[in-house]
């Protein structure tokens, strides 16, 4: 039966077909799409105005000085478009659609792209080639009909096109942009698998072993791991690390409690109903952090279970860091022996910053801890999503297993896995170097501070945590700006996470958007007395902040 397709896919593969068969047009410009010669003469002059760039910089993925960013876009004349190949209204990406943003899109790009100006939307022609009807597959049935559709090298070409664009307007994930990678593209061909444990080599002879070793120890090093104390690996992202934590965490104690406050990452809670453990949300505090009261009062009240406790070194939504210090404290209060309890650092973003901002709490193996968790492809940058996750040697030794057709011993919760991830992380800690990633860091938490100043002065209420890079705002009551600029949103608050590919030119045209936003939609109210929107004006964030606006609350809620 055929299927129902509307005028712009309709459109489109019909330019796909004068490209194809240029004898059925007689006028170039009639073509929708742009021709091969036109796209190689566009990549040309884009090649020409790149060359000012200097691809040479890597010891920092800083962007290069604001005055040399060119800014493209749309012309006057034409209204203000929201972004490219998305509806204009949020979309229910969760269960709860009070906390409906965008999903978090991977948006792969390099280093000269992320740090430029804001790129102009698709044409609707451009969306039209990346709809489903475009991008199918056809099967053997629809021999005859596939001559329709565009080739490969055009839907690629606008794909490009639209990475471009979302990494534009990239605010509100914690993904740093900012990487050249280029040295690296020639070992794409080889498909390099590190299944197994990293320290034990198996009889796969394409891996990248070495250099994920190599990772591992960097990141002993730089958490104060004693030599030959720790295992870990590089895994598929933080969710993963943070699984094999608390799966080492129950092995350690299977009839352990794990507590862990109510505004951690939901693959800690994940992890606790994969391997059937008892869980409990802990109350956090306005700004985040856990309420330190509220976890004395459930540990002293279960003291004959062992304590597991995960520790968010940074908050999803407020990037809080939970204070470990007092933590541990609590636990020596209560008489918790260390053999009974079990600490899992959930670092996906700011355990790579802390260890380089001056006089922050030091989380590292010198203290009590058993695993950390980091995110790799978001503080120092990466094509794919990968992490690190590093744990004390004896733990690990818990779910070992030798397996024969490995020659190698299952340690970690992926068999096959990805060994360019190791690659690429390898090679950016070699090209930053300390001193590199430090001026990241530098970077990210000034312009955050940048950030919630010119919020503020626009009226708009706006909180930052010590620590963070996460800036804190009231929600924007047009969803086309949050389309736009993806922001993460959780009832009436949204977020952006400030990252190197973050300049403040780009910063000066959000707020300006928020404040155009703001005169044509009001503010947003809080939607209930107790409204993470409402917890921005609470004390406990230091300093001072514009109220949110005052709200009439219905019984319902």
């Amino acid at each position: 039966m055929r299927s129902f397709i509307n005028p712009a896919y309709r459109a489109a593969r019909t330019a796909a077909v004068r490209r194809r068969c240029p004898q059925t047009s007689t006028s170039s410009s009639s073509s929708i799409l742009p021709s091969s010669s036109a796209a190689a003469s566009l990549a040309a002059s884009n090649n020409t105005s790149a060359a000012t760039v200097d691809f040479r910089r890597f010891k920092s993925s800083l962007p290069l000085p604001e005055d040399d960013h060119d800014v493209v876009e749309s012309s006057a004349s034409e209204g203000p478009r929201l972004d490219n190949n998305t509806s204009s209204t949020v979309s229910d990406f969760t269960s709860d659609p009070l906390k409906a943003g965008t999903p978090s899109p991977w948006a792969v790009f390099d280093a000269w792209g992320a740090g430029e100006g804001i790129i102009d939307p698709l044409s609707e022609s451009e969306e039209a080639m990346l709809s489903p009807e475009m991008v199918r597959i056809p099967t053997d049935d629809e021999v005859g009909d596939d001559v329709n559709l565009p080739n490969e090298s055009d839907i690629l070409s606008t794909y490009d096109k639209l990475l471009k664009r979302k990494s534009s307007v990239h605010f509100g994930y914690p993904y740093n942009l900012m990487y050249n990678h280029e040295e690296l593209y020639e070992f794409m061909k080889y498909s390099i698998n590190n299944l197994g444990d990293p320290f034990i080599t198996s009889n796969y002879g394409v891996h990248s072993r070495q250099f994920e070793c190599s990772v591992i120890d960097f990141f002993a090093k730089l958490w104060k791991a004693e030599p030959d104390s720790y295992w870990g690996y590089v895994t598929t992202c933080g969710t993963e690390g943070n699984l094999h934590g608390i799966l080492l965490a129950r092995e350690c104690h299977p009839d352990g409690i794990l507590y862990s406050s109510r505004e951690t990452h939901y693959s800690i809670f994940k992890a606790a109903r994969y391997y059937r453990m008892d869980a409990k949300a802990i109350p956090t505090l306005p700004m985040g952090e856990i309420d330190y009261d509220a976890l004395a009062s459930e540990i002293a009240k279960n003291k004959d279970r062992p304590v597991i406790i995960n520790v968010n070194i940074g908050t999803t939504v407020k990037g809080a860091v939970d204070n470990l210090d007092r933590i541990l404290r609590i636990l020596k209060t209560l008489d918790i022996p260390r053999e009974r309890y079990h600490i899992h650092c959930d670092g996906a973003l700011f355990a790579m910053m802390m260890p380089f901002v001056d006089w922050a709490p030091e989380v590292s193996f010198r203290k009590p801890i058993d695993s950390i968790a980091v995110s790799g492809h978001k503080m120092l940058g990466c094509p794919m999503p990968c992490g690190i996750a590093l744990t004390r040697k004896e733990h690990v030794k818990k779910v070992e297993q030798r397996i024969d057709y490995l020659n190698s011993v299952d340690t970690t919760i992926m068999g096959s896995r990805n060994g360019q991830a190791a690659l690429y992380l390898w090679y950016s800690l070699r090209k930053k170097g300390i001193a590199g990633i430090k001026r990241d860091v530098v970077h990210c938490m000034e312009t955050a501070q940048y950030l919630r100043d010119k919020i503020t002065e626009a009226g708009l209420t706006c909180r930052l945590n010590d620590l963070s890079s996460t800036v804190v705002l009231e929600r924007p009551k047009d969803d086309k700006l949050i389309k736009r600029w993806q922001l993460a949103c959780e009832e009436d608050i949204a977020h952006v996470v400030v990252m190197p590919n973050v300049t403040k030119f780009k910063i000066d045209k959000f707020v300006e958007e928020l404040v155009e936003c703001k005169n044509k939609h009001g503010r947003m109210e809080p939607m209930r007395d107790d409204s993470p929107l409402k917890k921005l004006e609470s004390s406990s964030w230091g300093g001072s902040a514009v109220a949110p606006v005052a709200a009439t609350f219905h019984e319902d809620f």
